[in-house]
Order: structure tokens, then C-alpha cells, then sequence
């Protein structure tokens, strides 16, 4: 079974956005950054030696740890987009193939067999399958690289059946 697309700097985009809140290590990163804003926060409503508005020091964390935590993913967004072209195998034309041992992932720069038990996760969306490698790797099987809905379907359903028979069996 295969399916063929072309990954877009959009799709990328897309991706990180959707899993903002999704991603383990994002909401280390936002809870660090809130400690720091809650810090500087405290720090700041004590500085005057007068009485301390919880009030005040929460909001302030709250808007401090947002902006912080926004412009973090920004710069990063930023970062991943400039740094993904069709030489790295990032963009351009994605080939998956559910072969016998694995996910094959074909593209002008890398040739990729991912073994059924190194898969950590399939999920599946109303827009994508999701193949989880590790925490920072993903394979994105937008729904519009399948003809018809039934393709996106059986592929689904391909990949969760191999890679439950193959992470059991071994």
C-alpha cells in the first residue's frame, strides 16, 4: 500500500500549530516559561515593600507566560521553516509504502524504513494520520493525498494492524 504528496512550509506550519498544546515538551516549555514569569512577577509586585497583589502577580504571570511562550514558538517556527527545503528531504514529494517491516519513507533526499516497533504512536484526525517516530519526529499523512476517503481509511487502518502485529510478535 502506498500514497504519494508534496509537503509544503504550510503543512509544516500547520502541524506545529496543531500540536501546540499536544507535544510533552511544549508544556515543559510553557511551564518553565510561567515559573520565570511568576518569578519575575512576584519580584517585582515585592520590590516596593508594600503589600503584594496576588491579583496582579497572577495576571502578570499569565500575560508574561504567554507572550514568552508565544514568542518562543515563533522563533521556532521560524527557525524549522528556514531550515526545510527539498535537499534536507523535508519538503517536496513524500512516498510512503506499508511494507512488510516497516514504513518506508521515500523523498529526493532520503530513502527511510521505519521498523514497526520503533513506531511510538498512530493517530489519526479528520485531516491527518500522525506516525510518531519519537517525540520530535513525525510522519504527516494528510487526508488530501488520498483519492477518496476510503483510501485515507485503509491506509489508517493498514498501518495501525502492522504495527500492532509486529510490535507483539517481536
Amino acid at each position: 500500500m502506498q500514497v504519494k504528496l508534496n509537503v509544503t512550509r504550510r503543512d509544516i506550519a500547520w502541524f506545529n500549530i496543531s500540536r501546540l498544546f499536544r507535544l510533552k515538551s511544549n508544556l515543559k516549555v510553557f511551564a518553565f516559561v510561567l515559573l520565570i514569569a511568576a518569578i519575575a512577577a512576584w519580584r517585582g509586585a515585592a520590590s516596593d515593600g508594600g503589600e503584594i497583589s496576588w491579583l496582579a502577580v497572577t495576571i502578570g504571570s499569565l500575560i508574561g507566560s504567554v507572550v514568552g511562550f508565544g514568542a518562543i514558538f515563533l522563533f521556532s517556527l521560524v527557525f524549522v521553516l528556514l531550515g526545510s527545503n527539498t535537499k534536507s528531504g523535508v519538503l517536496g514529494q513524500h512516498t510512503y509504502t506499508i511494507e512488510e517491516r516497516g514504513l518506508r519513507e521515500l523523498t529526493e533526499a532520503n530513502d527511510t524504513l521505519n521498523f514497526w516497533p520503533s513506531i511510538e504512536k498512530i493517530e489519526k484526525s479528520g485531516t491527518t494520520i500522525l506516525v510518531q517516530i519519537n517525540a520530535w519526529l513525525f510522519r504527516v499523512l494528510p487526508r488530501r493525498a488520498f483519492d477518496i476517503d476510503a483510501q485515507f481509511d485503509a491506509f489508517f487502518d493498514a498501518l495501525k494492524s502492522r504495527r500492532q502485529s509486529k510490535s507483539t510478535s517481536d
